[in-house]
């Protein structure tokens, strides 16, 4: 990186990796920095912690023939609930799939 400031594909790669690991300080600084002035990536940041939120209510496995189980109904429903609940603005047409 040749440049001070991330731009957006960069953060947003990093926002995804970043919650896997911990980057060094001043990488820490720059991200949010970016974050701080840019509403997309905060978004893009926020939709992640909604998925893995989201993810986590439900046990989701694969079995030893590399099936994932699908989710129950009520698995849905609950996670539709806490995706509404967590989205600042949702689209409802997205959510009533």
């Amino acid at each position: 990186m040749s440049h001070w400031m991330f731009n957006c594909k960069e953060v947003s790669m990093m926002v995804s990796e970043s919650m896997d690991r911990k980057f060094p300080f001043h990488r820490r600084i720059l991200l949010n920095a970016h974050l701080l002035m840019c509403r997309y990536c905060n978004r893009f940041k926020k939709q992640l912690l909604i998925l893995r939120h989201a993810v986590g209510l439900e046990n989701i496995y694969e079995d030893e023939r590399g099936h994932f189980h699908s989710l129950s109904k009520e698995a849905r429903e609950r996670i539709k609930q806490a995706m509404r609940d967590l989205s600042p603005n949702p689209d409802p047409d997205l959510l009533n799939t």
